[in-house]
């Protein structure tokens, strides 16, 4: 009875001997190469996306800089009116 015991008790611990001896498996050469070929068009989509930001960052400043521009302006003519405004008043009340 001992013997038949320890017999199975061998045959069910056969396959996890083996398994623990074996390498564990390298990645097929397909899978590898579209794996490296999967991260080079990531990349390439974030170098375009970067490039993207940087185009867009730059036109919010132009955006930003003339709106500035546009803003001095109307309050430089808005200025001008308001004395002109003064000045022809004063004119009148004499």
């Amino acid at each position: 009875m001992k013997a038949c015991a320890a017999a199975c008790l061998l045959v069910l611990l056969s396959p996890l001997a083996q398994a623990e001896q074996r390498p564990p498996a390298a990645p097929a050469p397909a899978t590898t190469a579209a794996a490296h070929a999967r991260l080079e068009a990531l990349q390439g989509q974030v170098k375009s996306e970067d490039a993207q930001v940087r185009q867009l960052k730059a036109k919010v400043d132009t955006l930003e800089s003339n709106t500035q521009a546009a803003r001095r302006a109307l309050e430089e003519r808005d200025r001008k009116i308001a004395e002109l405004q003064r000045q022809l008043e004063a004119k009148q009340g004499h």
